[in-house]
């Protein structure tokens, strides 16, 4: 019980604290879904290096043992409780370094700490009690992982506010370091004598069994990143969407080491190769589901993975003696794979082609392991083995083949690409009723069009058409209480640029855009910001972060509007949407200016959210909806916030008032302190 007790609250601690830490650290950096993505990492590379501080920690004496790592333990939490970490500033375009830095500093030595007693105690366990299965205890450690997990979304995020979730983690902490030192006084008084003996027993493990466990981790971890970011590059970077694949893939290790005869190499094979052939399609279908229906079809594809990785490794596993080295290579398979997914691969790929190559080759690992235990003569069926091998290539090849056709279907029309830290962007261009445009896509959502009519290119297309939300406030401010002085506009996401296109002579026009690619595209690739008579300046960064500056070492910047159309994929990042940063906004606003916010979203009703903000800033919201057409397939959902009635009575814009639509939640408020992504899905 002392075993199980300890195991569990470390396994529970380690994984509830990663959600939690990502969204501390998540407004720092514009929001990206890739800041899970180095979370991932860091996570994963701590994690090796608590299970080789546990490898070598148990050569010495069990009594060096325990008191080495009860050191460790009271040390760690000392730095408790951790405050919101003082970020560490690196280079803008890929602030991976920093992101690895900011959380080493927060919650390193705790989490290291956390990570080394998993193995260190099913070590004891294995030595101390021969009839005891050490990897049901690593089931166990992964059901508290999965529980905790579980928990957050739907337990601690809503309830508890980010500063009461720092003190009920750290109070766990303490809780934990108190078993750990009553599991050390139960081993005591079983006797150390047998252990130090059982220490001596050794067995060997050749190179192509550490190579298979070191390749299968890492294509488990592969597979759940690279997912991962697919899942939230069009929804927003949530909690709930990093914990659902992570989740996915401790139920994989649960089955598979709790009960390895649940994994029946050929069924569970073929439902991966089926789950195989419907990954390389959803790039080129994705589109055509619906939120849901794209996160099951995510969902059973990693799980079928994960299974055959895990399943695989487990046949793989080693005596008990050997329990530490295994653990290790599975970390450092881990580390490996989460590593090239966050730095190798937006290097070197200009697509996510992390995703299809982590199917590919997990496809391609299994046939290599069957292989390799044919060749032991392992009881695995030789003959039926034998006579599947030529279809299971013929399926890998197939496999490739269709990848490369529909890659190159998928992307024939694109213009120009850019991966970054921030996203995939693209420029594609495309026909609509015969009429040649340009859009700029972030992942699958288009963030601005362009026609290349010459003598439509300076219209506004897409969500920012003449009558949508934004467009009336550039177009009808001017005028009512300055006369025909020039505006100043703040906008926070560049797009495009094509609301330059309402900018007049004298107009002064401020971008604040995080992604330097976009600035780049929206320069090189559209002609908004070139054809606008407005002075157009641009500042890179986060917006909020830049309005916060700007605030304090400038006072007010005096905007007549300003515009929030700042978009991760197909969300507004959540920080941006805060009791905090609407006080921000309306401080930089003039007396009468208007808050137009851009809120036209596949998966989130970000209505009654907005509204409630505005109220909280003492502002009246407007809905504007518009239709979407043949000419214009998108439909635009804005809110305009302003207390100046002269513009709302103003007929030209009131006839575009929108009835409110319909609200799951009327309640919903957040602040920096307390923000749930749940309460907005639609």
């Amino acid at each position: 019980m002392h075993f199980l007790i300890t195991v569990f609250l470390s396994a529970f601690l380690l994984f509830q604290v990663q959600p939690f830490i990502a969204k501390v650290i998540l407004p720092y950096y514009g929001g990206s879904a890739a800041v899970w993505t180095s979370c991932m990492l860091f996570f994963q590379g701590v994690l090796l290096a608590g299970y080789a501080y546990a490898h070598g920690l148990q050569k010495l004496p069990f009594n060096r043992q325990w008191q080495v790592h009860l050191v460790v333990l009271i040390i760690a939490a000392i730095t408790l409780p951790f405050t919101t970490p003082a970020i560490v500033s690196t280079e803008l375009n890929n602030p991976t370094l920093s992101i690895l830095l900011t959380l080493t500093m927060a919650i390193g030595l705790p989490y290291f700490a956390l990570s080394s007693t998993g193995p260190l105690a099913q070590h004891w366990l294995s030595i101390t009690n021969k009839e005891k299965v050490p990897y049901k205890l690593y089931s166990l450690s992964n059901t508290g992982s999965l529980l905790a997990l579980i928990s957050y979304p739907f337990i601690f995020e809503p309830v508890l506010s980010l500063n009461n979730q720092t003190l009920s983690w750290s109070f766990g902490f303490i809780i934990f370091v108190l078993s750990m030192g009553f599991l050390v006084r139960h081993i005591k008084q079983q006797g150390i004598h047998a252990l130090d003996q059982a220490q001596q027993e050794t067995t060997s493990v050749n190179r192509i069994q550490l190579s298979l466990w070191l390749m299968l981790s890492a294509l488990g971890v592969m597979l759940l990143v690279s997912t991962t970011n697919a899942m939230t590059q069009n929804v927003a970077p949530m909690p709930f969407l990093w914990i659902l694949p992570l989740a996915l893939y401790l139920i994989s290790f649960i089955i598979v080491f709790h009960s390895p005869h649940w994994y029946v190499r050929w069924y569970w094979f073929a439902f991966f190769s089926l789950c195989a052939f419907i990954a390389i399609l959803l790039p080129a279908v994705a589109s055509q589901f619906d939120f849901v229906s794209q996160v099951l079809m995510y969902s059973f594809i990693l799980f079928a993975g994960c299974m055959v990785c895990h399943g695989e490794l487990i046949k793989l596993a080693p005596a008990t003696n050997r329990l530490t080295l295994f653990y290790l290579i599975i970390a450092l398979g881990g580390v490996l794979g989460s590593a090239f997914v966050s730095l190798v691969a937006p290097q070197v790929f200009s697509q996510f082609t992390e995703y299809p190559l982590s199917i590919l080759l997990t496809l391609a690992i299994f046939i290599v392991s069957i292989n390799i235990q044919l060749q032991s003569k392992s009881h695995i069926g030789i003959i039926p083995t034998k006579l599947a091998m030529p279809a299971l290539y013929l399926l890998l090849l197939g496999m490739v083949f269709l990848h490369a056709l529909l890659d190159k279907q998928l992307y024939q029309h694109q213009i120009a690409s850019h991966r970054n830290f921030y996203g995939l962007l693209a420029v594609v261009d495309t026909k609509i009723n015969g009429t040649p445009e340009r859009r700029l896509i972030d992942g699958t959502t288009s963030h601005g069009t362009q026609s290349l009519d010459e003598n439509l290119k300076r219209q506004a297309k897409s969500y920012y058409r003449k009558d949508t939300g934004a467009a009336l406030a550039l177009t009808y401010y001017q005028g009512i209480e300055n006369g025909l002085a020039p505006m100043k506009v703040g906008l926070i996401g560049l797009g495009a640029g094509t609301l330059a296109t309402y900018g007049k002579p004298k107009d002064d026009f401020h971008f604040f855009e995080i992604n330097p690619a976009v600035i780049s595209f929206a320069q090189q690739h559209f002609t908004y910001l070139n054809d606008s008579f407005a002075n157009i300046s641009i500042s890179e960064g986060d917006g909020r972060l830049l309005l916060q500056e700007q605030l304090n070492r400038q006072g007010s910047g005096q905007y007549d509007v300003i515009v929030l159309d700042a978009f991760s994929g197909d969300a507004i990042p959540a920080h941006l949407l805060t009791k905090e940063a609407f006080e921000l906004y309306h401080a930089h606003l003039t007396k009468n200016g208007i808050l137009a916010v851009h809120i036209s979203n596949s998966h989130l009703d970000l209505t009654t959210l907005t509204k409630n903000l505005a109220a909280s800033i003492g502002l009246e919201a407007h809905y504007f909806f518009s239709k979407a057409t043949d000419d214009e397939p998108n439909e635009a959902q804005w809110m305009l916030m302003t207390n100046n009635q002269a513009f709302i009575e103003r007929y030209q814009v009131k006839r575009f008032i929108s009835d409110w639509p319909a609200s799951k939640n009327k309640d919903v408020f957040w602040t920096d302190d307390y923000s749930n992504l749940l309460s907005v899905l639609k």
